[in-house]
């Protein structure tokens, strides 16, 4: 029965289905009417020559009814060609203006079989031919795409009154050939209708399956962003942003989620965020933005309510539990937005509160507005500030712990802008790195570096290993060993001088990827560091599948350090497992005596914080000397 509907054309169509039809016969509807007001045109005018020549071969009666069904047929096609025009320009847009443009077209159609029986009836009671009538059925059936149940119960009634009225001419019997032909015709158009009406309508589903794989996310199944972008910058165009408001939503803790149960189950959380954002907001504008951030354009009256449901629900089931979602807030002032800028605004709203467990919604104001535009300056003025020397490296010492002598340099970059002046790190490293280009500047800052160290060579100075932060995304973005390797040979530094800090975040990249990294880094001869150990999840599982040189012991160890013997107890046990698996120890974060001699006691064998100096440009290590006590 399924069958039998969709080859009667009886079965419901999606709207891209049915816009897909409305245009192709409006295109066609275009042509033809062109032609019929030039050919009807051209008739009037052949008529008007012959009567006003004194041409009587025919009556006054039949100028007349030819006259008036060409200037009908006129009159006809112009407005075909006015809504054709005006729909495939998109003057007339909705399904209301298609409704009525297909109602111009059905109109049109009858008039066109009407015309066309008129004229031939009038030709056959003559005796001639009755290809007026024939050419219009082809027209009418063949170049407009009907459903087919339409297109076969016109063209049956067509040919059945066409029989009739050719039945009224006793001079003119129809003969068996012409019932035969007749028959034939109408076989030829029905077959020619519902031939035309399933190639269009493949065509449309298949054009339908590509508009929703080009307009959907491949995780999620929801809009993706450029589909989103479009939609809603043409519904603030044609409806205004009175009550309309952006959101940015952010998983917040995801990131902890994946590294416990896996890519896989991160996956499934969201793509239950995404039903749970679809069911919220069915009746706004959403789309999954990247990763686990999401969009949403919706009204500011509804606002409160859709929130609620959101953190009722969000707080699901299972582990699920330990996620929320973070949503910064934007609301358009006009309706000429960009959709891309006022979702960037509501996502730096949203960063504002990130790391605020007590906070869920944040509206984007104008005190943020101003490290809104810090931020994008700062992202879209990164590669002028490495090309013209606003980056720069300075160095915090680290030290032996037994006599305090300066053993190493940790490289930290600084940006001094010649328009914003001194920028902190807190500032310019998280905005990179959101937008995926804090390798730009880890790369200026390695070869800064090399080129620090082959001054110093030259200078006769004396030159101590210089650690360098390798961050995730500069796995990811950069060839490290590759850029380890020809920054070392093009300024001349023994591979031994260039230390790599890789921080235990970086470590849930593929473990191949940066097993493989750290191999090619060991093999170079540069030394491996653990940055900030037991920050993290993973620290004993690293220290088993990795070969790195050195462990840096994170400085939430020595917070509150004086009177807390806990962290006296696990500062002496990671010192002493440090030592029986062959890796050295710095711990950072140093700000008392009190602490660096503990740390000393325990055997932690370098030092590194505030109490032996803060980051300062590389002339001042060395005015200091060799003593930092």
């Amino acid at each position: 029965m399924k069958k039998v509907y969709k080859w009667l054309g009886l079965e419901k169509h999606e709207d891209f289905v049915n816009e897909y039809f409305a245009v192709a016969n409006f295109r066609a509807s275009l042509y033809m009417s062109i032609v019929i007001i030039v050919l009807e045109g051209w008739m009037i005018l052949s008529l008007a020559i012959r009567w006003l020549s004194g041409d009587r071969t025919r009556t006054t009666d039949w100028y007349v009814s030819h006259v008036t069904w060409y200037g009908i047929m006129i009159v006809s096609a112009v407005m075909v060609l006015y809504f054709s025009l005006g729909y495939l320009k998109k003057r007339l847009t909705g399904p209301f203006m298609r409704f009525i443009g297909q109602s111009v077209l059905a109109a049109f159609a009858l008039v066109s079989l009407s015309f066309g029986m008129n004229v031939s009836i009038s030709d056959y009671s003559r005796g001639e031919q009755i290809l007026c009538f024939v050419m219009m059925v082809i027209y009418v059936i063949g170049l407009l795409n009907w459903r087919p149940v339409i297109a076969i119960t016109t063209a049956t009634a067509a040919y059945l009154v066409f029989y009739h009225r050719m039945g009224q001419f006793p001079m003119h019997p129809i003969s068996y050939a012409t019932k035969v032909n007749l028959f034939t015709l109408w076989v030829s158009n029905v077959m020619l209708s519902l031939s035309v009406y399933q190639q269009r309508l493949s065509e449309a589903e298949k054009e339908n399956e590509l508009e929703k794989a080009s307009v959907r996310d491949d995780l999620t199944g929801i809009p993706n962003f450029p589909t989103f972008r479009t939609k809603a910058a043409r519904l603030l165009q044609e409806n205004g942003v009175d009550d309309r408001i952006f959101l940015f939503l952010d998983i917040a803790n995801f990131k902890s989620y994946n590294e416990k149960y896996g890519f896989e189950m991160g996956n499934e959380c969201i793509r239950d965020i995404a039903r749970l954002i679809s069911q919220v907001f069915e009746e706004d504008l959403y789309a999954r933005f990247s990763d686990d951030h999401f969009v949403v354009l919706t009204r500011r009256s509804r606002l409160d309510g859709k929130l609620r449901q959101l953190q009722l629900n969000g707080s699901g089931d299972q582990d699920v539990n330990q996620i929320s979602l973070k949503v910064g807030a934007y609301e358009p002032r006009h309706q000429d937005v960009d959709p891309s800028i006022a979702c960037d605004h509501a996502r730096y709203a949203c960063s504002m509160i990130k790391k605020h467990y007590d906070h869920d919604y944040c509206e984007y104001d104008r005190e943020m507005d101003a490290g809104f535009r810090r931020r994008q300056y700062i992202v879209t003025h990164i590669e002028e500030a490495v090309e013209k020397g606003y980056i720069r490296v300075f160095y915090q010492p680290v030290v032996t712990a037994k006599d305090r002598t300066l053993c190493g340099l940790e490289a930290l970059a600084r940006w001094v802008d010649p328009i914003y002046g001194f920028l902190s790190p807190a500032d310019f490293i998280p905005a990179l790195e959101e937008y995926r280009l804090i390798g730009k500047l880890d790369k200026a800052v390695i070869e800064i570096v090399c080129r620090d160290l082959q001054e110093s060579i030259t200078d006769n100075r004396r030159v101590v290993p210089v650690s360098v932060n390798i961050s995730r995304l500069d796995f990811e973005l950069l060839n490290v060993p590759a850029l380890f390797r020809s920054c070392l040979e093009n300024f001349e530094i023994q591979p031994h001088f260039l230390h790599a800090e890789i921080t235990e975040s970086a470590l849930v990249l593929s473990e191949g990827v940066l097993k493989k990294a750290t191999d090619q880094l060991k093999e170079l001869g540069s030394q491996l560091w653990l940055d900030d150990f037991g920050s993290g999840y993973s620290s004993l599982n690293v220290l088993k599948d990795y070969d790195f040189d050195v462990m840096k012991i994170d400085m939430s160890f020595l917070k509150n350090f004086e009177g807390n013997e806990k962290s006296r107890t696990i500062l002496k046990s990671i010192t002493a497992m440090a030592s029986l698996i062959g890796m050295r120890t710095v711990c950072e974060g140093v700000e008392t005596a009190e602490a660096a001699d503990f740390l000393t006691q325990i055997g932690c064998e370098r030092l590194q914080g505030y109490y032996f100096g803060k980051p300062m440009p590389l002339s001042e290590i060395w005015e200091k000397g060799e003593h930092f006590a």
